[in-house]
């Protein structure tokens, strides 16, 4: 079995798969002052709690934008699992052509994502990974990343408007049945996740017409449940990252 771990700016995700199959996944928070002994017992609890045993897990690959974390789980995957991690950086062949100014500035997160929608969705595209922060990428005719836009994620936006004005509320984060708002926290719930669902349609429209290809529109990432029922010309893929994890072990054994 292989062990998939996505460790993002505010969460680690992790995904087992059998063969091309994804048997199970959980979350938790990532937190680098965290330690060693805290993340194994999360992950000795996750395979209890799916009837596993360590001696299961013979491959690991982590993507990670957490320099100080991409080492607890390098550590955690040869203690636990006794398997040396696939780590995804600047110097590991994906297989992904690059078609950008500083290929070496692409983040393994979203080289995770477009493997994992070109295997399952083909190309062109575009996806919308709405995380930490919205990352809106553009894979091509050829199956090459070739264009990416960053905004601030909702949990950001959210805290601007909380931290940056003196009468705002803390409210936590829901969609609200109309877009006009009639008392203050759906008003700022609105503005929130309508105003990041027309930003996702403005992009993915904006990506069309720069590149001038029909884009078959893929949704992915934490926050990407708030707007999901909004944006319903989209396909919403939950694990489309741990996915594109499974893939790129996949052609490390070829």
């Amino acid at each position: 079995m292989l062990l998939a771990i996505d460790v993002g700016n505010t969460l680690t995700n992790f995904g087992i798969f059998q063969d091309d199959e994804l048997k199970g996944t959980f979350k938790t928070e990532s937190i680098s002052t965290k330690s060693i002994d805290e993340y194994d017992a999360i992950i000795e609890l996750f395979f209890r709690k799916m009837n596993l045993s360590e001696q299961s897990i013979d491959k690991a690959i982590i993507s990670s934008v957490v320099p100080s974390l991409t080492r607890v789980f390098v550590s955690l995957s040869e203690k636990l699992f006794m398997v040396k991690p696939i780590v995804l950086g600047p110097k590991l062949h994906s297989g992904l052509q690059l078609k950008v100014d500083n290929p070496s500035e692409v983040g393994s997160d979203l080289v995770s994502d477009a493997i994992g929608g070109i295997s399952i969705y083909g190309y062109p595209l575009f996806i919308a990974d709405l995380g930490t922060a919205n990352k809106y990428l553009y894979i091509d005719e050829d199956g090459a990343f070739a264009g990416l836009s960053i905004a601030p994620g909702l949990a950001i936006s959210m805290d601007a408007l909380v931290n940056k004005t003196a009468a705002l509320p803390e409210v936590s984060l829901n969609v609200p049945s109309h877009v006009m708002g009639k008392n203050t926290r759906d008003c700022m719930n609105s503005g929130i996740t309508y105003g990041t669902a027309y930003q996702v349609r403005g992009f993915a429209e904006n990506f069309e017409r720069e590149s001038g290809k029909k884009l078959k529109m893929i949704l992915t990432g934490g926050n990407a449940i708030y707007v999901k029922d909004i944006l319903n010309e989209f396909v919403y893929d939950e694990t489309l990252l741990l996915k594109g994890l499974k893939e790129i072990a996949k052609r490390r054994e070829k």
